[in-house]
């Protein structure tokens, strides 16, 4: 019976340890987690009329920047097959426009990625016995220090609204 009653518990937590961080953001304000500032600001706005309704349509961008000081890296997962198809492997941001409609091509989210980080490492030259050469090889992604990764998106709200959005920050390892 103690285990029936552990497991759930047990799962609850950490399934709860586990989740990304929401975040709703105020436009032109900066939110800071983990010395990345995560924030948006609106380029173009115009009204726009879609099938007898009225709505305004922003070009709204999401920007994220690294201020901690020092080189925020991501280091491959464990298990990686070499396959760089899935993007989750580098997205370290996810914003999403909560009164966004989607109609006339537009979006509701957009997505933020770091850049492949490359290093000089060492292996063993396979023509010479205990000899080593150094090549170029990637270790994982990266923001660099002062580094800023942003996406466009346009989005169409309803009429007297402006776009209200939320961050799902990805989770970055702390390197010691």
């Amino acid at each position: 019976m103690r285990k029936a009653v552990f497991i759930p518990v047990l799962l609850f937590f950490y399934i709860g340890g586990s989740a990304q961080q929401v975040v709703n953001l105020e436009e032109g304000k900066p939110y800071l987690y983990n010395g990345l500032e995560y924030s948006y600001y609106i380029s173009n706005e115009s009204s726009k009329e879609v099938k007898g309704e009225d709505y305004e349509r922003y070009e709204v961008n999401l920007v994220v920047t690294n201020t901690s000081g020092c080189l925020k890296l991501i280091p491959f997962k464990s298990g990686w097959t070499g396959s760089t198809s899935s993007e989750d492997d580098v997205m370290i941001a996810e914003f999403n426009c909560t009164n966004a409609n989607g109609k006339r091509l537009t979006s509701k989210k957009g997505t933020l990625s770091a850049k492949p980080w490359y290093s000089s490492v060492r292996v063993p030259d396979e023509t010479t016995k205990d000899k080593y050469k150094t090549i170029n090889a990637q270790v994982g992604y990266a923001l660099r220090n002062g580094q800023t990764v942003t996406n466009k998106i346009v989005v169409i709200v309803p009429k007297g609204e402006r776009p209200k959005v939320n961050c799902r920050i990805i989770y970055l390892p702390e390197v010691q």
